[in-house]
């Protein structure tokens, strides 16, 4: 009788001990998971022109350095113009995703003013992101930016748009100069409305602003200008960096008129304007600290 109870007792045991593993899994389990929940932070969608140098689980959401995200998926949107980058931030990361932050898709650039976004042949593309003021309202839909470093990211910058018949050389990441110095860069191109014109938008980074007037001219960088005639003929070279990388130059003639409001609309020439060489008027703007 004793033996029968015993092996009862030790069959009883070894059913314990074969549930006791799964149950330990499941708990393990179940903390991950709680873990994990416990550590995501806000689901934000950013749109872009193109997902091209995105990779869903590998391209990183960075701020000064830091990774605070990362983008798990990308679709296209309903209307078809844009591309969706759907990011996961980190629990504290969270007051990014507030009105007014920034989002800017930083990928290597070479040219002889230096190289920028170097990081990115080793590591990959990243988002580079400038946080919106603190204690803003909450925001999980945001437009991002292509062709920038990650200085150019951190830098506030007001659009403008450039109208022009042909695009030519111009694309996104290209550089807006003045007096050779960057002040601002290419982001976006769209046709217009009916389709007759390019629309180039430009950035200015807000310290520049003064510098755009209501009579400014842009103008595609000229990498070499040839006049022949019968008795006297003319070439200019233009620097290295306008000959393999482009841009618009910008400049305000003299008795310059009014401080340019954001978004305005100016033409894009071919070439400077004549006489322009001898423009020299006197620009106040705001110089960084």
């Amino acid at each position: 009788m004793n033996g029968n109870l015993d092996k009862k007792i030790e069959r009883l045991k070894a059913g314990w001990a074969i549930w006791l593993f799964p149950a330990f899994a499941i708990l393990i389990t179940a903390w991950l998971f709680w873990d994990y929940y416990n550590q995501r932070g806000p689901e934000i969608k950013i749109f872009f022109d193109d997902a091209s140098a995105i990779q869903p689980e590998k391209t990183r959401l960075r701020f000064r350095g830091v990774t605070i995200g990362v983008v798990k998926n990308t679709t296209i949107s309903p209307d078809g113009k844009h591309v969706i980058a759907h990011a996961l931030l980190q629990r504290d990361a969270r007051h990014f995703a507030v009105e007014g932050s920034k989002f800017w898709l930083v990928m290597p650039k070479v040219n002889f003013q230096g190289v920028s976004g170097l990081e990115t042949l080793f590591e990959g593309t990243y988002i580079a992101v400038q946080p919106g003021p603190a204690g803003g309202p909450h925001r999980n839909l945001f437009q991002g930016l292509t062709g920038g470093d990650s200085s150019e990211a951190l830098d506030d910058a007001i659009p403008f748009y450039l109208e022009t018949p042909n695009v030519g050389s111009v694309s996104p990441g290209d550089r807006i100069t003045f007096r050779g110095m960057v002040v601002g860069s290419v982001t976006k191109l769209n046709l217009s409305k009916t389709s007759q014109t390019i629309i180039v938008q430009i950035n200015i980074q807000k310290k520049f602003l003064k510098l755009i007037r209501t009579n400014s001219v842009f103008w595609r960088k000229v990498a070499v200008q040839a006049k022949f005639g019968l008795f006297n003929s003319e070439l200019k070279i233009g620097s290295l960096d306008s000959i393999l990388h482009g841009g618009i130059d910008l400049f305000t003639p003299d008795n310059p008129g009014e401080i340019a409001k954001g978004h305005s609309v100016f033409t894009l020439h071919d070439a400077p304007p004549k006489g322009s060489e001898k423009w020299n008027p006197k620009l106040e703007y705001s110089a960084s600290p």
